[in-house]
């Protein structure tokens, strides 16, 4: 048996491999960020979704109200401040969850205006012990896609996409 002889052509260079490995590098991470705008829109109606309903049974299960405030960066949960407490009112319950894509609110009385929250915060949204909400829409955009959610303060959270 004889050798099989290697020619010095054969291969692939450095700056080949340098370049395939930087194509591929681009376009894992062009599709990595199409596919995490594409679904905001929809991750975000899911999140507030599951946001909305776990505020509602806790205000009807634990017989207290619960409240919701609007910050620029997303929301963030407010509970009565406890009987003990040095200041009376709300206080911020947990970290702000923020939302990925724009977001608008609507109230019964105009549009709900995101604001930085105070020493004394005050509810956007209030969730009562018998199951009331405070009313209002909330529209989600992304990618030219809308997706509503509306509460009319006695049934659940109503939500469609378009």
């Amino acid at each position: 048996m004889g050798r099989i002889a290697q020619d010095g052509a054969a291969g692939f260079t450095l700056l080949e491999m340098v370049i395939v490995v930087a194509v591929i590098a681009t376009l894992s991470i062009s599709a990595t960020f199409a596919i995490s705008t594409r679904d905001s829109a929809e991750a975000d109606v899911t999140r507030f979704a599951a946001a909305y309903a776990r505020l509602r049974d806790r205000a009807i299960l634990g017989q207290s109200q619960q409240g919701m405030a609007i910050v620029p960066e997303g929301w963030q949960t407010l509970a009565p401040a406890p009987p003990d407490a040095e200041v009376e009112g709300w206080q911020a319950v947990g970290m702000v969850q923020k939302f990925r894509g724009e977001v608008r609110f609507e109230g019964a009385d105009g549009p709900i205006f995101p604001r930085e929250l105070t020493r004394d915060p005050l509810p956007d949204l209030v969730f009562l012990p018998d199951g009331q909400v405070t009313p209002f829409e909330v529209t989600f955009i992304a990618n030219e896609r809308l997706n509503r959610c509306r509460s009319t303060g006695f049934a659940g959270l109503d939500c469609e996409g378009t």
